[in-house]
């Protein structure tokens, strides 16, 4: 079945010709790297079978956050977390309070039977190519100025300061984009009012950009649907749902491992 990929038609590859192929595995990681997001179909679609996947596709090791090795998102009503509820989720990059951030996240549907719930992805890269070009103070702002993120429950609390573009000399290298953990007490004690005002500025501009429908791709996701998202580049986000007031059996449970970019970009290259 096509779909829609970031402003260029892709394909969704069943994954047992991928799986079964050294070549397509190929293939499917090439996709990966020049758009940032890779669509997999029909994959095993119990609770944990990402891993059983992820160790076919021998993309490991697979990297352990504060939420396990393996997370599991499905709907818990939690105010302290928006993944858990049901209402939108603006598009983010994950944990930005991380000295590094998930480079490579693995997205597994698990069960998506309720009404709504899309899940869409927009190529921020694309949107900072076009600011860079037509509001170069603006880029240049959001490349200094250090956002405060932080995130806590019990038993846990992570806390960062880091800029929304972080360079390598003059080339893009990643972003860190999560509004709704961006700590704003912290930030008031850090700069100025005027630094703060041109920031939101160039930040508000940047999420304008990004509403441009040839930078994102929107897909609801069915069982055994895999996304690979380049967290770096591309951010992800879901529209709300609608939970019955009484249980019927539809549920909606998606499985996440992230992955370091070097071991995905080594069973890429193994192959020259």
């Amino acid at each position: 079945a096509a779909v829609r990929g970031l402003g260029e038609a892709v394909v969704s590859t069943q994954s047992t010709g991928v799986i079964s192929s050294d070549e397509n595995v190929k293939e499917l990681l090439a996709h990966y790297m020049q758009y940032g997001l890779a669509l997999l179909a029909n994959t095993p679609n119990q609770p944990g079978d990402l891993l059983k996947v992820l160790d076919k596709l021998e993309v490991g090791p697979y990297w352990k956050t504060l939420f396990g090795l393996l997370s599991r998102v499905s709907y818990q009503n939690d105010p302290l977390n928006q993944a858990f509820n049901n209402q939108h989720l603006a598009a983010h990059t994950d944990m930005p309070y991380y000295t590094q951030t998930p480079s490579v996240y693995f997205f597994h549907c698990v069960a998506n039977e309720l009404e709504g719930g899309e899940s869409f992805w927009v190529d921020t890269f694309s949107a900072l190519h076009h600011m860079r070009t037509e509001m170069p103070e603006m880029f240049e702002i959001l490349a200094e100025v250090k956002v405060p993120f932080r995130q806590y429950r019990v038993g846990w609390h992570m806390a960062g300061s880091y800029p929304t573009i972080e360079m390598m000399g003059d080339d893009m290298y990643r972003t860190r984009d999560c509004n709704f953990v961006i700590d704003n007490f912290q930030f008031t004690k850090d700069y100025d009012p005027a630094t703060r005002a041109c920031w939101w500025e160039a930040y508000n501009y940047l999420r304008a950009m990004m509403t441009n429908p040839d930078r994102s791709v929107q897909v609801k996701l069915q069982s055994g649907d895999l996304a690979i998202i380049d967290n770096w580049r591309v951010q992800h986000g879901r529209n709300q749902f609608t939970v019955p007031e009484v249980a019927d059996g539809a549920k909606r449970v998606m499985d996440v491992v992230y992955v370091e970019w070097s071991h995905v970009q080594n069973r890429l290259l193994r192959y020259h």
